[in-house]
């Protein structure tokens, strides 16, 4: 099972949301995997009537995530255009490492 489903939005960001996760429960679980293996800079996240928004920044680069998105999976996402090739892969990398515990942790 694949952990992550990317999409391209036209504004040229791209959206990759968690397979099989959903809600406050499993954004709440990836929220703190972040924390504890991403270690960022920066952490915040916030509750309205529709779903829990969120982001985190690690050496500049920033990273938005939603416990609910046009997938109706929890989901990441982030904009590559303002990032090296470099830039881009660490941030893949994290939100893999991510997606895969949040499987181990939460299994579906």
């Amino acid at each position: 099972m694949k952990n992550l489903e990317e999409i391209q939005l036209s504004n040229g960001q791209l959206l990759l949301s968690v397979t099989g996760y959903s809600g406050e429960e499993d954004f709440y679980a990836m929220y703190a995997i972040v924390q504890e293996l991403i270690q960022p800079d920066e952490a915040t996240y916030g509750v309205d009537s529709m779903c829990v928004d969120g982001s985190f920044r690690k050496n500049g680069l920033l990273v938005r995530m939603s416990s609910e998105c046009v997938t109706d999976e929890c989901c990441f996402h982030y904009d590559p255009r303002s990032m090296s090739e470099e830039e881009q892969a660490t941030v893949q990398n994290w939100l893999e490492t991510v997606a895969a515990e949040l499987h181990v942790r939460r299994p579906r």
